[in-house]
């Protein structure tokens, strides 16, 4: 089974596919103004860019035919094949805002990436990226999702650098279940009990109480005009912002 599909199959209830996006979404509307023309680059299944075009003008690109299908089958519209490392399909389009969620540490050449990616921006547009944190962290879930990497502050901070945009803003999130999550992948390392990195929703009490705890780290991240920030966390969240 494509992976895809396990995503469609789970991220509806996940609690960590919800809140991320409720994390994503808060963040983007202090940064982007309703209508907004924005891209989703590697849109997977849609859950994000669902929302997305609610509020913005959003398009979707993603490299996979499966899953610009499960676009589809969610009535989406304005969607693509294409990727960060392929934008033909919006040659000549520019956007307020590029949406690149975990995508990122998939890629060959995160830099080439960001700078072609800062072309398809309009001056002053942003780019709102999650990647996953801290190599330490590596699990089998990173290898069934086929990263190449996971990032520290500094090291994205540096890719958006040397791509050309300044760096308005760059936290950890997840941060709550960080010292959990410490424990279990580097436990299991040591143990050799890490498991197959499957994906699935866990136990419905389990599954609400981890996606309060993940969505309560919204009101701290939009606080004070999204100047707050966590010093660790799970992942990683920053803001690129092209020269005007």
């Amino acid at each position: 089974m494509s992976l895809f599909r396990t995503f469609s199959e789970v991220e509806q209830h996940h609690w960590w596919f919800q809140a991320r996006r409720e994390i994503v979404l808060a963040v983007a509307e202090g940064l982007l103004p309703d209508r907004t023309r924005v891209l989703d680059v590697g849109c997977g299944t849609g859950y994000v860019l669902e929302r997305l075009q609610q509020r913005y003008e959003a398009f979707g690109l993603d490299v996979s035919p499966v899953a610009l299908e499960l676009c589809r089958d969610r009535g989406l519209g304005r969607i693509a094949r294409g990727g960060a490392e392929d934008l033909s399909s919006v040659a000549g389009s520019r956007f307020g805002g590029v949406f690149l969620l975990d995508v990122l540490e998939h890629l060959t050449d995160d830099v080439e990436a960001l700078v072609r990616l800062r072309e398809v921006l309009t001056p002053g547009g942003v780019v709102i990226i999650t990647v996953p944190a801290f190599m330490f962290l590596w699990s089998p879930h990173d290898e069934l999702n086929e990263h190449r990497r996971r990032y520290t502050r500094r090291e994205l901070s540096g890719v958006l650098t040397r791509a050309g945009f300044e760096v308005e803003r760059s936290t950890y999130f997840n941060a709550s279940l960080f010292p959990l999550a410490a424990v279990v992948r580097l436990g299991g390392r040591v143990l050799g009990t890490q498991g197959s990195g499957g994906l699935r929703v866990p136990p419905r009490p389990l599954n609400t109480a981890l996606r309060r705890i993940f969505a309560a780290e919204k009101r701290w991240l939009t606080r004070a005009k999204g100047t707050c920030s966590f010093p660790f966390g799970v992942s990683l969240l920053a803001v690129g912002r092209r020269a005007a």
